[in-house]
Protein backbone atom coordinates (compact mmCIF):
# COMPACT_ATOMS: atom_id res chain seq x y z
CA UNK A 1 0.00 0.00 0.00
CA UNK A 2 2.80 2.41 0.94
CA UNK A 3 4.70 1.60 -2.29
CA UNK A 4 1.59 2.21 -4.40
CA UNK A 5 0.99 5.52 -2.66
CA UNK A 6 4.56 6.70 -3.25
CA UNK A 7 4.26 5.73 -6.90
CA UNK A 8 1.12 7.80 -7.32
CA UNK A 9 2.31 10.78 -5.24
CA UNK A 10 3.85 13.82 -6.90
CA UNK A 11 7.41 13.21 -5.77
CA UNK A 12 8.72 16.20 -7.73
CA UNK A 13 6.43 18.53 -5.79
CA UNK A 14 7.45 16.89 -2.51
CA UNK A 15 11.09 17.23 -3.48
CA UNK A 16 10.71 20.96 -4.13
CA UNK A 17 8.99 21.48 -0.77
CA UNK A 18 11.69 19.46 0.97
CA UNK A 19 14.43 21.65 -0.52
CA UNK A 20 12.69 24.81 0.73
CA UNK A 21 12.06 23.51 4.24
CA UNK A 22 15.54 22.02 4.64
CA UNK A 23 17.12 25.27 3.37
CA UNK A 24 15.37 27.20 6.12
CA UNK A 25 16.29 24.69 8.83
CA UNK A 26 19.96 24.58 7.73
CA UNK A 27 20.18 28.38 7.92
CA UNK A 28 18.57 28.41 11.38
CA UNK A 29 20.93 25.68 12.51
CA UNK A 30 23.99 27.63 11.39
CA UNK A 31 22.81 30.88 12.94
CA UNK A 32 21.75 28.92 16.01
CA UNK A 33 25.38 28.07 16.73
CA UNK A 34 25.70 31.68 17.89
CA UNK A 35 22.20 32.11 19.32
CA UNK A 36 20.33 29.72 21.61
CA UNK A 37 16.96 31.22 20.66
CA UNK A 38 17.57 30.65 16.94
CA UNK A 39 18.79 27.11 17.68
CA UNK A 40 15.45 26.45 19.38
CA UNK A 41 13.71 27.81 16.31
CA UNK A 42 15.61 25.26 14.21
CA UNK A 43 14.46 22.48 16.55
CA UNK A 44 10.85 23.66 16.46
CA UNK A 45 10.96 24.08 12.68
CA UNK A 46 12.12 20.47 12.35
CA UNK A 47 9.10 19.44 14.42
CA UNK A 48 6.82 21.55 12.24
CA UNK A 49 8.30 19.84 9.17
CA UNK A 50 7.53 16.37 10.56
CA UNK A 51 3.98 17.44 11.48
CA UNK A 52 3.52 19.05 8.06
CA UNK A 53 4.61 16.02 6.08
CA UNK A 54 2.45 13.79 8.27
CA UNK A 55 -0.58 15.99 7.59
CA UNK A 56 0.22 15.98 3.88
CA UNK A 57 0.33 12.18 3.69
CA UNK A 58 -2.86 11.80 5.77
CA UNK A 59 -4.82 14.33 3.73
CA UNK A 60 -3.55 13.05 0.39
CA UNK A 61 -4.67 9.51 1.20
CA UNK A 62 -8.16 10.61 2.22
CA UNK A 63 -10.94 10.83 -0.34
CA UNK A 64 -11.81 14.54 -0.16
CA UNK A 65 -14.29 14.60 -3.02
CA UNK A 66 -16.99 15.52 -0.50
CA UNK A 67 -15.52 19.03 -0.35
CA UNK A 68 -17.01 19.61 -3.78
CA UNK A 69 -20.41 18.10 -3.07
CA UNK A 70 -20.98 18.92 0.60
CA UNK A 71 -21.13 22.64 1.24
CA UNK A 72 -21.08 22.31 5.02
CA UNK A 73 -17.46 21.06 4.91
CA UNK A 74 -16.46 24.25 3.11
CA UNK A 75 -18.60 26.70 5.08
CA UNK A 76 -17.68 25.28 8.50
CA UNK A 77 -13.89 25.88 8.21
CA UNK A 78 -14.61 29.38 6.89
CA UNK A 79 -16.85 30.24 9.85
CA UNK A 80 -14.46 28.72 12.41
CA UNK A 81 -11.41 30.52 11.03
CA UNK A 82 -13.25 33.85 10.79
CA UNK A 83 -14.39 33.52 14.41
CA UNK A 84 -10.82 32.68 15.47
CA UNK A 85 -9.62 35.75 13.58
CA UNK A 86 -12.10 37.92 15.49
CA UNK A 87 -11.07 36.39 18.81
CA UNK A 88 -7.38 37.00 18.16
CA UNK A 89 -8.17 40.59 17.18
CA UNK A 90 -9.48 41.31 20.68
CA UNK A 91 -7.72 38.72 22.86
CA UNK A 92 -4.60 37.78 20.92
CA UNK A 93 -1.00 38.55 21.77
CA UNK A 94 0.37 41.70 20.19
CA UNK A 95 3.73 41.26 18.49
CA UNK A 96 5.29 44.32 16.83
CA UNK A 97 1.96 46.11 17.14
CA UNK A 98 -0.17 43.43 15.43
CA UNK A 99 -2.72 41.25 17.25
CA UNK A 100 -2.26 38.16 15.07
CA UNK A 101 -1.27 35.32 17.38
CA UNK A 102 -2.54 32.97 20.08
CA UNK A 103 0.00 31.70 22.60
CA UNK A 104 -0.33 28.01 23.50
CA UNK A 105 2.55 27.01 25.74
CA UNK A 106 5.84 27.45 23.86
CA UNK A 107 4.04 27.77 20.52
CA UNK A 108 2.04 30.48 18.79
CA UNK A 109 -0.80 30.03 16.30
CA UNK A 110 -1.57 32.56 13.58
CA UNK A 111 -5.22 32.09 12.51
CA UNK A 112 -4.89 34.18 9.33
CA UNK A 113 -2.80 31.39 7.74
CA UNK A 114 -5.72 28.98 8.09
CA UNK A 115 -8.18 31.64 6.95
CA UNK A 116 -6.34 31.61 3.63
CA UNK A 117 -7.13 27.89 3.24
CA UNK A 118 -10.81 28.34 4.04
CA UNK A 119 -11.10 31.29 1.64
CA UNK A 120 -9.51 29.30 -1.21
CA UNK A 121 -11.88 26.37 -0.58
CA UNK A 122 -14.93 28.63 -0.36
CA UNK A 123 -14.06 30.51 -3.55
CA UNK A 124 -13.41 27.23 -5.37
CA UNK A 125 -16.76 25.86 -4.23
CA UNK A 126 -18.60 29.03 -5.18
CA UNK A 127 -17.04 29.48 -8.61
CA UNK A 128 -17.17 25.80 -9.53
CA UNK A 129 -20.95 26.12 -9.58
CA UNK A 130 -21.13 29.52 -11.28
CA UNK A 131 -18.20 29.66 -13.68
CA UNK A 132 -20.52 30.25 -16.64
CA UNK A 133 -22.25 33.11 -14.81
CA UNK A 134 -19.25 35.32 -14.07
CA UNK A 135 -20.63 37.99 -16.39
CA UNK A 136 -23.20 38.67 -13.67
CA UNK A 137 -21.86 41.28 -11.24
CA UNK A 138 -23.64 39.72 -8.28
CA UNK A 139 -21.34 36.72 -8.28
CA UNK A 140 -18.30 38.99 -8.22
CA UNK A 141 -19.81 40.96 -5.31
CA UNK A 142 -20.83 37.87 -3.32
CA UNK A 143 -17.42 36.24 -3.70
CA UNK A 144 -15.84 39.58 -2.86
CA UNK A 145 -17.88 39.73 0.35
CA UNK A 146 -16.56 36.31 1.38
CA UNK A 147 -13.03 37.65 0.99
CA UNK A 148 -13.82 41.15 2.26
CA UNK A 149 -14.69 39.96 5.76
CA UNK A 150 -11.25 38.50 6.61
CA UNK A 151 -9.55 41.32 4.70
CA UNK A 152 -11.29 43.91 6.89
CA UNK A 153 -10.34 42.03 10.07
CA UNK A 154 -6.74 41.73 8.88
CA UNK A 155 -6.58 45.48 8.26
CA UNK A 156 -7.66 46.16 11.84
CA UNK A 157 -5.12 43.75 13.37
CA UNK A 158 -3.22 45.34 11.49
CA UNK A 159 -1.81 42.81 8.99
CA UNK A 160 -1.72 44.58 5.64
CA UNK A 161 0.36 41.81 4.08
CA UNK A 162 -2.39 39.24 4.68
CA UNK A 163 -5.04 41.66 3.41
CA UNK A 164 -3.10 42.14 0.17
CA UNK A 165 -2.55 38.39 -0.28
CA UNK A 166 -6.23 37.52 0.25
CA UNK A 167 -7.30 40.21 -2.23
CA UNK A 168 -4.71 38.97 -4.72
CA UNK A 169 -6.00 35.39 -4.43
CA UNK A 170 -9.60 36.49 -5.07
CA UNK A 171 -8.73 38.67 -8.06
CA UNK A 172 -6.32 36.06 -9.43
CA UNK A 173 -8.90 33.27 -9.30
CA UNK A 174 -11.40 35.51 -11.08
CA UNK A 175 -8.89 36.16 -13.86
CA UNK A 176 -7.94 32.48 -14.02
CA UNK A 177 -11.61 31.58 -14.52
CA UNK A 178 -11.80 34.13 -17.35
CA UNK A 179 -13.64 37.03 -15.76
CA UNK A 180 -15.18 39.17 -18.56
CA UNK A 181 -13.24 42.30 -19.52
CA UNK A 182 -15.93 44.70 -18.31
CA UNK A 183 -15.89 43.27 -14.77
CA UNK A 184 -12.08 43.23 -14.78
CA UNK A 185 -11.88 46.93 -15.60
CA UNK A 186 -14.51 47.67 -12.97
CA UNK A 187 -12.59 45.74 -10.30
CA UNK A 188 -9.32 47.47 -11.13
CA UNK A 189 -11.00 50.86 -10.86
CA UNK A 190 -12.65 49.85 -7.60
CA UNK A 191 -9.30 48.65 -6.26
CA UNK A 192 -7.75 52.05 -6.97
CA UNK A 193 -10.58 53.79 -5.10
CA UNK A 194 -10.30 51.40 -2.14
CA UNK A 195 -6.54 51.97 -1.99
CA UNK A 196 -7.07 55.74 -1.99
CA UNK A 197 -9.66 55.45 0.79
CA UNK A 198 -7.34 53.20 2.81
CA UNK A 199 -4.54 55.74 2.51
CA UNK A 200 -6.74 58.54 3.80
CA UNK A 201 -8.81 56.78 6.45
CA UNK A 202 -7.34 53.36 7.33
CA UNK A 203 -3.54 53.24 7.25
CA UNK A 204 -1.70 54.20 10.42
CA UNK A 205 1.06 56.83 10.24
CA UNK A 206 3.84 54.24 10.57
CA UNK A 207 2.35 52.24 7.65
CA UNK A 208 2.27 55.35 5.47
CA UNK A 209 5.83 56.10 6.53
CA UNK A 210 6.99 52.69 5.32
CA UNK A 211 5.46 53.29 1.91
CA UNK A 212 6.72 56.85 1.51
CA UNK A 213 10.24 56.00 2.67
CA UNK A 214 10.29 53.12 0.20
CA UNK A 215 9.04 55.32 -2.65
CA UNK A 216 11.57 58.07 -1.92
CA UNK A 217 14.44 55.77 -0.98
CA UNK A 218 15.04 57.88 2.12
CA UNK A 219 15.57 57.45 5.84
CA UNK A 220 18.00 54.49 5.92
CA UNK A 221 18.30 54.85 9.71
CA UNK A 222 14.56 55.08 10.32
CA UNK A 223 11.68 53.33 8.60
CA UNK A 224 13.96 52.23 5.76
CA UNK A 225 16.57 50.66 8.07
CA UNK A 226 15.36 47.06 7.77
CA UNK A 227 15.18 47.16 3.98
CA UNK A 228 18.64 48.73 3.82
CA UNK A 229 20.19 46.03 6.03
CA UNK A 230 18.50 43.29 4.00
CA UNK A 231 19.91 44.72 0.78
CA UNK A 232 23.40 44.89 2.32
CA UNK A 233 23.10 41.25 3.39
CA UNK A 234 22.05 40.09 -0.08
CA UNK A 235 24.86 42.02 -1.76
CA UNK A 236 27.57 40.86 0.64
CA UNK A 237 26.85 37.20 -0.04
CA UNK A 238 28.53 37.26 -3.43
CA UNK A 239 28.28 34.15 -5.61
CA UNK A 240 28.97 31.38 -3.09
CA UNK A 241 28.19 33.18 0.17
CA UNK A 242 30.22 33.66 3.31
CA UNK A 243 32.18 30.97 5.08
CA UNK A 244 30.81 29.65 8.34
CA UNK A 245 33.36 31.52 10.45
CA UNK A 246 32.63 34.89 8.85
CA UNK A 247 30.24 37.24 10.70
CA UNK A 248 27.01 38.13 8.94
CA UNK A 249 24.45 40.90 9.19
CA UNK A 250 22.17 38.43 10.98
CA UNK A 251 24.79 37.12 13.43
CA UNK A 252 25.73 40.69 14.38
CA UNK A 253 22.07 41.64 14.85
CA UNK A 254 22.07 44.22 12.07
CA UNK A 255 19.49 42.22 10.09
CA UNK A 256 16.25 41.89 12.10
CA UNK A 257 13.90 38.90 11.88
CA UNK A 258 16.54 36.92 9.99
CA UNK A 259 14.61 33.66 10.30
CA UNK A 260 11.19 35.04 9.38
CA UNK A 261 10.58 38.26 7.44
CA UNK A 262 14.17 38.53 6.17
CA UNK A 263 15.19 34.90 5.84
CA UNK A 264 15.77 35.31 2.09
CA UNK A 265 18.38 38.01 2.73
CA UNK A 266 20.01 35.99 5.51
CA UNK A 267 20.15 32.91 3.27
CA UNK A 268 21.57 34.95 0.37
CA UNK A 269 24.31 36.32 2.59
CA UNK A 270 25.26 32.88 3.92
CA UNK A 271 24.96 30.87 0.68
CA UNK A 272 25.26 33.54 -2.01
CA UNK A 273 23.75 33.67 -5.48
CA UNK A 274 24.28 29.91 -5.89
CA UNK A 275 22.22 29.19 -2.79
CA UNK A 276 19.31 31.45 -3.61
CA UNK A 277 19.29 30.06 -7.17
CA UNK A 278 18.60 26.64 -5.70
CA UNK A 279 15.85 28.05 -3.46
CA UNK A 280 14.17 30.03 -6.25
CA UNK A 281 14.51 27.04 -8.57
CA UNK A 282 12.79 24.79 -6.03
CA UNK A 283 10.04 27.37 -5.61
CA UNK A 284 9.56 27.59 -9.38
CA UNK A 285 9.22 23.80 -9.53
CA UNK A 286 6.63 23.91 -6.73
CA UNK A 287 4.53 26.48 -8.60
CA UNK A 288 4.92 24.52 -11.86
CA UNK A 289 3.63 21.31 -10.28
CA UNK A 290 0.62 23.11 -8.79
CA UNK A 291 -0.19 24.76 -12.13
CA UNK A 292 0.17 21.34 -13.74
CA UNK A 293 -2.55 20.06 -11.41
CA UNK A 294 -4.75 22.98 -12.44
CA UNK A 295 -4.19 22.39 -16.17
CA UNK A 296 -4.98 18.68 -15.83
CA UNK A 297 -8.03 19.15 -13.61
CA UNK A 298 -11.31 17.60 -14.74
CA UNK A 299 -13.49 20.28 -13.12
CA UNK A 300 -13.44 23.90 -12.01
CA UNK A 301 -13.37 23.02 -8.31
CA UNK A 302 -9.93 21.42 -8.48
CA UNK A 303 -8.80 24.02 -10.98
CA UNK A 304 -9.78 26.90 -8.67
CA UNK A 305 -8.16 25.32 -5.58
CA UNK A 306 -4.92 24.75 -7.51
CA UNK A 307 -5.02 28.30 -8.86
CA UNK A 308 -5.67 29.73 -5.40
CA UNK A 309 -2.83 27.70 -3.90
CA UNK A 310 -0.39 28.79 -6.60
CA UNK A 311 -1.49 32.41 -6.18
CA UNK A 312 -1.05 32.19 -2.39
CA UNK A 313 2.49 30.82 -2.57
CA UNK A 314 3.46 33.16 -5.41
CA UNK A 315 2.13 36.27 -3.62
CA UNK A 316 4.00 35.35 -0.43
CA UNK A 317 7.26 34.67 -2.25
CA UNK A 318 7.01 37.69 -4.55
CA UNK A 319 6.36 40.12 -1.70
CA UNK A 320 8.89 38.45 0.60
CA UNK A 321 11.72 38.44 -1.96
CA UNK A 322 10.78 41.91 -3.20
CA UNK A 323 10.85 43.23 0.35
CA UNK A 324 14.28 41.67 0.93
CA UNK A 325 15.58 43.26 -2.28
CA UNK A 326 14.08 46.67 -1.57
CA UNK A 327 11.60 46.36 -4.44
CA UNK A 328 8.41 46.52 -2.35
CA UNK A 329 7.61 48.13 1.03
CA UNK A 330 8.41 46.12 4.15
CA UNK A 331 5.55 43.93 5.36
CA UNK A 332 5.62 40.80 7.49
CA UNK A 333 5.08 37.92 5.07
CA UNK A 334 6.99 34.63 5.41
CA UNK A 335 8.76 32.84 2.58
CA UNK A 336 6.61 29.73 1.93
CA UNK A 337 7.99 26.60 3.64
CA UNK A 338 11.27 28.36 4.44
CA UNK A 339 10.61 31.04 7.07
CA UNK A 340 10.29 30.02 10.69
CA UNK A 341 6.72 29.49 11.83
CA UNK A 342 4.43 26.53 12.37
CA UNK A 343 1.19 28.12 11.19
CA UNK A 344 2.28 28.92 7.66
CA UNK A 345 4.24 25.65 7.29
CA UNK A 346 1.37 23.43 8.47
CA UNK A 347 -1.28 25.37 6.53
CA UNK A 348 0.84 25.04 3.41
CA UNK A 349 1.05 21.27 3.83
CA UNK A 350 -2.72 21.11 4.43
CA UNK A 351 -3.34 22.83 1.08
CA UNK A 352 -0.90 20.58 -0.73
CA UNK A 353 -2.46 17.52 0.90
CA UNK A 354 -5.93 18.57 -0.25
CA UNK A 355 -4.64 19.18 -3.77
CA UNK A 356 -2.85 15.83 -3.87
CA UNK A 357 -6.00 14.02 -2.71
CA UNK A 358 -8.17 15.68 -5.33
CA UNK A 359 -5.59 15.03 -8.03
CA UNK A 360 -5.47 11.32 -7.20
CA UNK A 361 -9.25 10.97 -7.01
CA UNK A 362 -10.34 13.37 -9.75
CA UNK A 363 -10.89 10.56 -12.24
CA UNK A 364 -13.69 9.33 -9.96
CA UNK A 365 -15.25 12.75 -9.46
CA UNK A 366 -17.22 12.45 -12.68
CA UNK A 367 -18.97 9.37 -11.23
CA UNK A 368 -20.00 11.09 -7.98
CA UNK A 369 -23.44 12.33 -7.08
CA UNK A 370 -23.94 16.10 -7.02
CA UNK A 371 -25.72 16.86 -3.74
CA UNK A 372 -26.19 19.95 -1.67
CA UNK A 373 -24.60 22.14 -4.31
CA UNK A 374 -26.67 25.30 -3.93
CA UNK A 375 -25.80 26.16 -0.34
CA UNK A 376 -22.75 28.30 -1.05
Amino acid sequence: MRVNFLRSADLILLGAVTVLTVAGIVLMGLEGLRSESIWMQAVKQSLFLVIGFTIFFVFSRLDLRFLRTRSVWVLLPYIVTIVSLLIVLFLGVRVRGAASWFHIGPFTIEPIEFVKISVILLLAKYFSLRHAELEQFRHVFISGAYVGIPVAIAVFQPDMGAAVVLSFIWFGILLFLELPKRQTIFLIGSGVLVAAFAWVAVLAPYQKSRITSFARGEDPQGTGYHARQALIAVGSGGFFGKSFDEPTQASQNFLPESTTDFIFAAFAERFGFAGISVVLGAFAVLIWRIIRIASGATNNFIRAIAAGTALLFFAHAFIHVGMNLGLVPVTGLPMPFMSYGGSHIISGFVLLGILESLRRHQAQLLLGQEVDIETV
